[in-house]
């Protein structure tokens, strides 16, 4: 017994880190992000869909890095609740890349809370972006915590894996004015 419950924590304190990506990786990511963020809406700014690309996607690996992520979330999650590690939840890696974001002060990018299976074991939150003014149907996720680091982003109605509905007053994030 003492046996399995060594390799069970070695496996999950060594073998599972996250590593950092190849910088042509990331550029490939950058590229990809900026052009599905551009295709939205033709109101955004270049400039500012290639500072979120850029930005949200080092920002997630440098999370990564700050809460020593392990590669399965569900196991970082595990962790943090047992107090082993202080962040990684995915409302954490949510907060910390709207931080992040929003002090980038866009003019032609919304961002908004969302959050699936909401009041469930298994509710996850995220953010979206979207143009100003337009809906969180209209939005793109950004996902840090599904791939622990590695951003993930989609339409938020092409994500096969989660039902998002927005949510207000999280992170500061209110109703819009219409």
């Amino acid at each position: 017994m003492y046996n399995l419950v060594l390799f069970i924590s070695l496996f999950l304190f060594l073998g599972c880190s996250v590593k950092q990506p190849l910088k042509e990786e990331v550029t490939l990511e950058v590229q990809s992000l900026k052009i599905m963020v551009m295709n939205l809406s033709p109101s955004i700014q270049q400039k500012e869909a290639d500072d979120l690309a850029k930005g949200s996607i080092n920002y997630s690996y440098q999370l990564a890095k700050e809460y020593d992520a392990i590669t399965l979330p569900w196991w970082q999650n595990s962790l943090v609740n047992m107090g082993l590690k202080k962040r990684g939840l995915c409302h954490q890696w949510t907060e910390d890349l709207l931080k992040f974001l929003v002090k980038k002060n866009y003019k032609t990018l919304e961002f908004h809370a969302i959050g699936a299976n909401i009041g469930y074991f298994n509710e996850h939150n995220s953010l979206s972006v979207s143009a100003k003014g337009e809906s969180v149907k209209k939005s793109i996720i950004l996902d840090a915590w599904r791939n622990s680091g590695k951003l993930y982003f989609s339409k938020i109605n092409e994500d096969n894996d989660y039902e998002w509905k927005e949510r207000f007053n999280l992170y500061g994030i209110l109703p819009p004015k219409r």
